[in-house]
């Protein structure tokens, strides 16, 4: 080559811009290695975030790529979900942050925390009343009976409250008094004062006949069904929707004291089992023996109570922070297996050996295999047998 040919080569290497990688694939290759070095590190992880977060706050993509595969690897973080959505909601659609809640409910239905961030965001999202309310509804089906439902409770009852819907949250107060919460009692306070408002405003004649005794006919025998509640509700007005109907207001009084009455009993027999759970959320650092001993006492406790909703859910709460424990796991697939839940069974063995109890795989890939071969041989037995 020439001199001043080379010369020339020299000077347009040196013009030429150096190619630095995106922000994008330096995560990427920081997330490769950690899967290639089969690091399950929780502090790694949780460092791969901040770092990301201090890096690229407003890159959208980083943000997402990092939280998708922190998610994959312990998809229970239920506080990382509502990060993750925070970010959506900063930087992306109603619908993306949506999304994101969605996903997050699918990996864990049952934590009130998720879903008290996932209906304030509905709030404010929605247009429709209606929409919301679905939103609270759908929440409360799951994490109705945990005893910290409280703060979901709360801000279904601030909403109600901004809507000015008496009906509404004459629903919501007496629906409180269900199940205890930790705020069990200051409900049924707030109840007492609805149903003296509700009683100061029909007329005289009707405020007599609710001071009078009530006939043995208009008390709900049993147990205070859904339905029952749901009728109550709906007969407190008249027909055109404008004044209380009193004999309805009764009827409502009284099973709020029925339901206040019952719940109170239960909130005394397990205060003390909540007063001992120091870490309700999911962590890799190992539970002390006394959390552990507190979980089984709870779930024998709630067992032997014969409510079959609430052991599930309350097994499912315990699943969070106990996930890496195999014994709760196999725990939770025999009792509702003994009691027809097979499928419930099935699948919270599957979830187990794909998701979780990552050190003592080897067990629950053992106990599904065994389960899923009785499970057959049972299948067989009753096919025989209906013959």
């Amino acid at each position: 080559m020439e001199p001043e040919a080379a010369a020339a080569a020299l000077v347009s290497d040196a013009a030429a811009p150096e190619h630095h990688p995106s922000q994008l694939d330096v995560f990427k290759n920081r997330i490769r290695l950690l899967h290639d070095r089969n690091t399950h590190g929780f502090d790694a992880w949780v460092s791969l975030i901040s770092a990301a977060e201090g890096m690229s706050a407003d890159d959208i993509d980083v943000i997402s790529l990092v939280y998708n595969s922190f998610l994959l690897e312990f998809p229970l973080c239920y506080g990382y979900w509502i990060k993750y959505a925070a970010h959506k909601a900063r930087l992306c659609t109603n619908r993306d942050v949506v999304d994101i809640y969605e996903q997050a409910v699918q990996a864990v239905p049952h934590s009130v925390d998720l879903w008290v961030s996932y209906c304030g965001f509905g709030t404010c999202a929605y247009e429709e009343p209606a929409d919301i309310r679905s939103l609270f509804e759908r929440a409360l089906s799951l994490v109705e009976k945990d005893y910290l439902c409280y703060r979901l409770w709360d801000k279904y009852i601030e909403f109600e409250t901004s809507q000015k819907q008496l009906i509404q949250l004459a629903s919501i107060y007496i629906n409180t008094l269900r199940f205890p919460t930790k705020k069990l009692h200051m409900y049924y306070e707030s109840f007492r004062k609805l149903v003296t408002l509700s009683e100061q405003e029909v007329t005289s004649c009707a405020a007599e006949r609710l001071s009078g005794k009530m006939h043995t006919s208009e008390m709900i025998d049993g147990e205070d069904s859904e339905l029952d509640i749901s009728n109550i509700i709906a007969d407190l007005f008249d027909q055109k929707g404008v004044h209380l109907s009193p004999e309805a207001l009764k009827r409502y009084s009284s099973a709020g004291e029925r339901l206040y009455k019952r719940s109170s009993k239960i909130y005394k027999e397990i205060c003390c089992f909540e007063a001992s759970i120091k870490r309700p959320f999911f962590h890799v650092k190992p539970l002390d023996e006394d959390q552990l001993e507190n979980w089984h006492q709870y779930l024998d406790f709630v067992e032997k109570n014969g409510d079959f909703d609430w052991a599930v859910k309350l097994y499912e709460r315990c699943l969070i922070p106990c996930a890496n424990y195999s014994e709760f796991w196999i725990r939770y697939s025999e009792y509702v297996d003994a009691k027809g839940g097979r499928e419930i069974a099935n699948h919270a063995l599957v979830r187990a050996s794909s998701c979780f109890v990552k050190v003592l795989l080897g067990r629950v890939l053992g106990f599904l295999h065994l389960f899923i071969v009785l499970s057959l041989c049972k299948d067989t037995v009753l096919s025989v047998l209906s013959a």
